[in-house]
């Protein structure tokens, strides 16, 4: 009797429907995500002051807050975070799948108005990725 339950576990075994997909560059890896690399982006922001002019001082252009947008290729919200200090003076994001993405980075007065915007195309490769400074555009004052 166990010997006929054993065989029925087998047979069931070898011809159940499915299968198991390895990547063979990535020993350990299982699944269609074998090929999704990670990366990470950092930059830093600077302003377009009223007379034209770049400043890195979140003071001289009066931002004190910044608001960080990431969204995919898709156009669907990947990443947000508000109300970050401006002192910062940038930020490091990180574990995103390669490929393209639209940053966008709103500067507020203490007053809370934005005054200032950016948009990027940005390309995350694997690993760390630099972008530099990206510079806010000046919308207008804080009043």
């Amino acid at each position: 009797m166990r010997i006929a339950n054993m065989s029925l576990l087998a047979a069931l075994i070898l011809f159940a429907p499915g299968c198991l997909i390895v990547d063979h560059e990535e020993p350990g890896c299982y699944g269609d995500g074998c090929t999704t690399t990670i990366g990470n982006f950092g930059f830093w922001w600077s302003f377009e002051l009223q007379d034209g002019s770049l400043s890195d001082s979140c003071a001289v252009a009066d931002v004190a807050r910044i608001d960080v947008r990431v969204y995919d290729d898709w156009g669907d919200l990947e990443y947000v975070v508000l109300d970050r200090p401006c002192n910062d003076l940038g930020l490091d994001l990180l574990d995103f799948y390669t490929g393209y993405y639209d940053l966008q980075l709103t500067g507020r007065c203490p007053l809370g108005r934005i005054t200032h915007e950016g948009w990027y195309e940005v390309y995350v490769g694997p690993g760390p990725n630099e972008l530099g400074v990206l510079s806010l555009d000046y919308l207008g004052p804080c009043l």
